[in-house]
């Protein structure tokens, strides 16, 4: 088997294509709120791991005598 990964870029790429398949219509109107409950826990997914990512990097670019103070 190969290495399964899924990676945050393949979360987005998940994410723009539910609102790409909603778009053209391709859901019935009784599948649109557990799509959209999807949609939601992507985008707050998303937005949860940037967030963290962005506080890593920054944190990472502190330099060391800075953190303590």
């Amino acid at each position: 088997m190969e290495n399964a990964q899924l990676t945050i870029t393949d979360i987005v790429s998940i994410k723009n294509l539910i609102d790409a398949a909603c778009t053209r219509g391709a859901f019935k109107a009784h599948e649109m709120k557990s799509v959209g409950e999807l949609y939601e826990k992507l985008t707050n997914f998303i937005d949860a791991t940037q967030a963290q990512l962005a506080a890593q990097q920054a944190q990472a670019q502190t330099p060391q005598g800075e953190q303590n103070a």
